[in-house]
């Protein structure tokens, strides 16, 4: 096993950063849902709609 610092391993995620266009924490992508169950999508709705009621942001973003 090869062992990094915890700097070592910020300098290799932020090189990734770097060279796929991203920034800031905005780096894991929505899933898009294939294979999600009805009742999964419902919730995920049921979240969002009240998100939205409260004048927030969803805090699980999804594509139903």
């Amino acid at each position: 096993m090869k062992r990094i610092t915890l700097e070592q391993q910020a300098g290799v995620i932020d090189d990734w950063k770097r060279r796929n266009g991203i920034s800031d924490r905005d780096y894991v992508p929505v899933i898009g849902g294939l294979r999600r169950t009805a009742s999964k999508r419902g919730l995920l709705r049921a979240i969002a709609t009240d998100a939205a009621k409260h004048g927030h942001a969803p805090v699980f973003p999804a594509k139903f």
